[in-house]
């Protein structure tokens, strides 16, 4: 969708993407859609897009704990995981 709606700014993902992916360094790219300011709910859907059924929303707060558990956690080393609640 994004690639239709704004063309410009999926190509400077891509780019970012690119950049990241082909740095050399371990690397986890953590993807999603729609952050909003409620509470940690805890529960996170984690998958790919394209492949996995990933809803839409997600909370700043599992954002930000998700991250955060990948520093120690090679679960997704080299991987673009998306999240939501």
């Amino acid at each position: 969708m994004g690639r239709t709606i704004l063309p410009r700014a999926y190509k400077e993902l891509l780019g970012m993407t690119n950049l990241i992916m082909n740095s050399g360094v371990n690397w986890t790219i953590v993807r999603f859609t729609a952050p909003k300011g409620t509470p940690k709910k805890g529960n996170l859907r984690v998958g790919f897009f394209g492949t996995d059924r990933i809803g839409f929303t997600v909370s700043r707060a599992d954002i930000a704990a998700f991250t955060a558990a990948r520093l120690d956690d090679d679960t997704y080393l080299n991987a673009a995981p998306a999240i939501s609640n």
